[in-house]
């Protein structure tokens, strides 16, 4: 028989593999062996990949924003270009120069306002598909279709778009998570059995309730309001929903 990892006494052990345990700080048990590392420790060196992914990301961004500035290829050429900007010499007088500026400036300023308001839009039809996505993810996790269309609506904060368009889940802290993305980040398949973990109680009883309804439901469709209304609390903006 296989020797667990982690145990949390000694009870159910052969007392000819005891001694092959030491105790942890926190009174449980793991196996004395090297080169294990524990899910706690993995969990940290994933977040931290993702925290280095995220921070070569925006000091490519900036590189990215300065070259096109500068009107180079790539970084190698910003020494040279900085150079020229330095020695130029100056063709127009400061009063003509500065109605010119003002002029960019202006053309500039709406064109980045016509730019946001494009990207806003675009960011909404993105966060409509992830929200319709969310709640078929919930749904698989276990979620009867109500309980799912209320949690989508109610977690929606935790699902943000990063400076690529891409869908990423937040932390409590509003930083992105690691998971099971092919990127190494968090997915909605990631935060549905999160949810799904953390409240049972909502989930489609399988097992017990017979052809796949919710405990004490009449149709395996949705969850009793009682329910949604004793459980609200736990739920962030799940009181302002509507349960009809």
């Amino acid at each position: 028989m296989a020797l667990k990892y982690s145990i949390e006494n000694l009870e159910n052990v052969d007392e000819t593999h005891q001694s092959l345990y030491k105790k942890t700080e926190s009174g449980g048990f793991i196996l004395d062996v090297e080169g294990a590392v524990g899910a706690d420790r993995l969990a940290e060196v994933n977040q931290k990949a993702v925290d280095n992914a995220l921070e070569a990301q925006r000091r490519r961004k900036t590189v990215e924003r300065v070259t096109s500035a500068l009107g180079v290829d790539d970084a190698s050429e910003l020494d040279a270009a900085i150079e020229a900007l330095k020695s130029a010499p100056q063709k127009a007088q400061k009063g003509a120069q500065s109605d010119q500026e003002a002029v960019i400036a202006q053309i500039r300023k709406d064109f980045e306002t016509k730019l946001a308001e494009k990207d806003q839009a675009l960011s909404q039809i993105k966060l409509n598909g992830a929200k319709a996505r969310f709640q078929s993810e919930l749904q698989s996790a276990g979620f009867p279709t109500k309980a799912a269309e209320m949690f989508a609506a109610a977690n929606m904060n935790r699902v943000n778009l990063d400076e690529g368009g891409e869908i990423r889940i937040l932390s409590e802290k509003g930083t992105p998570l690691a998971g099971s993305g092919a990127d190494g980040f968090a997915n909605l398949s990631d935060l549905s059995k999160e949810l799904a973990a953390a409240m049972p109680e909502f989930l489609v009883d399988k097992g017990k309730g017979g052809g796949g309804k919710a405990p004490a439901s009449g149709s395996g469709n949705a969850a009793p309001n009682s329910k949604f209304g004793n459980l609200a609390a736990k739920v962030t903006g799940f009181s302002d929903l509507p349960l009809e």
